[in-house]
């Protein structure tokens, strides 16, 4: 009776210390040291909120942690130089590393599919071990110190639906040969760039066929060859790009920017059939022929175009239901040439050659400000609007 009561009694406080351990692994923790982490060193599903910080905390390893339902917040850790999940296969919850400045090294090798992953603002980070993941909904990169020194976090990367990758001043190049697909937003922006030494980095996305928002900036080199249809905006601005060559792209859902790519001087969009937006080309100094779009059709939004156009040929524009704004500094630059273009435009059409660096008129042909123009040309504030949002640039 007595071995008896001794072996309830045992089972009855394993069962109490595993359900205390499964309450840890579902709470709210606060972790300032490392000493802190024992609480949740055992949990290998973890479905609560873990935040990191503090002074104290020199490295975190949790290598029981097989899955993560909950959120991992690792943030303002001075001297925190490494990270190691290394059990971790499956997240569908949210990992957060913001203000880290030692951290090096991140390690998830064996991570399969992530729902998020933000890291913003850690300088010396140069390891990001994520070579097994394949799918992800949202992976944000900002500020980090991470180059091309060894394996990047997107090498099998095949769809996401929100990736963005900015302000990486040592990544010169970004190749993502497995992306398909991205259903959301796609910014690349101020990578690779260090003054007086580099104008940005290299872009090569050979599988990617279809985005819907997608911001490319900073750019030397810009590689997608399979891109086909964009469902929303696509925006190429302050690149260092000689020639943009989108071979394959069938549809723009909204609106197409090209601006301020001051060597930019040739434009191919050889498959480019509709815009279901505006056309927006302004202020690519070198650009002086426009016939990058030979089977262009439709445009839903305005055509505004902004330069030094010699030549702008759009033979088979027939429909512009937002108006046409085309205002070029050179000489030898003639209207006629847009005429079919004119006449199939629904709304108020400007084209002018001879214009002084090309800003925006009024109707008299006087320099005025850009609100002002946008007004004058295109029917009001609803093309400034049009223009503007053309304009933006879409970061997380």
């Amino acid at each position: 009776m007595t071995r008896l009561s001794s072996g309830l009694l045992l089972l009855f406080s394993a069962t109490i210390a595993v359900h205390a351990q499964q309450e840890i692994c579902a709470k709210q923790v606060d972790i300032a040291s490392e000493a802190d982490l024992s609480s949740i060193a055992a949990c290998s599903t973890f479905s609560g909120s873990v935040t990191i910080s503090g002074a104290g905390i020199n490295a975190v390893a949790w290598p029981a942690l097989n899955s993560l339902t909950g959120s991992i917040k690792v943030t303002s850790n001075p001297h925190l130089a490494g990270l190691h999940l290394d059990g971790l296969k499956t997240s569908t919850g949210t990992i957060t590393l913001y203000n880290n400045t030692i951290l090096s090294v991140v390690d998830m090798p064996n991570l399969q599919s992530i729902n998020s992953l933000e890291i913003v603002t850690a300088p010396n980070l140069r390891q990001l071990s994520l070579s097994s993941v394949e799918t992800m909904k949202s992976l944000k990169i900002e500020d980090t110190g991470l180059d091309n020194s060894g394996t990047l976090p997107w090498s099998r990367l095949r769809q996401a639906t929100d990736l963005g990758v900015s302000n990486n001043k040592f990544l010169k190049v970004i190749d993502m040969p497995s992306l398909k697909v991205v259903s959301g937003k796609l910014v690349i922006a101020a990578n690779g760039v260090m003054e007086g030494q580099s104008d940005g980095s290299s872009l090569l996305l050979s599988n990617l066929t279809a985005c819907s928002n997608c911001t490319f900036r900073h750019l030397t080199e810009l590689k997608v060859p399979s891109l086909s249809a964009v469902s929303a905006s696509l925006s190429f601005d302050e690149t260092s790009l000689e020639k943009l060559d989108v071979p394959a792209l069938k549809t723009v859902g909204q609106t197409l920017s090209i601006v301020s790519n001051n060597v930019l001087s040739n434009i191919s969009f050889a498959e480019l059939t509709s815009i279901g937006g505006a056309l927006l080309i302004a202020n690519n100094t070198e650009l002086t022929t426009i016939d990058g779009f030979q089977n262009l059709k439709d445009i839903a939004g305005v055509l505004n175009m902004r330069g030094a156009f010699n030549n702008i040929s759009l033979p088979h524009v027939t429909n512009v239901q937002g108006g046409m704004s085309v205002l070029s500094s050179s000489n030898d630059f003639d209207c006629s040439t847009l005429a079919k273009v004119k006449a199939g435009a629904r709304g108020k059409t400007v084209c002018r050659a001879k214009v002084v660096s090309a800003k925006p008129t009024n109707a008299e042909g006087s320099l005025v400000n850009a609100g002002t123009a946008a007004g004058d040309i295109s029917m009001g504030s609803a093309f400034a609007a049009t223009i503007m949002t053309a304009a933006a640039i879409l970061f997380f």
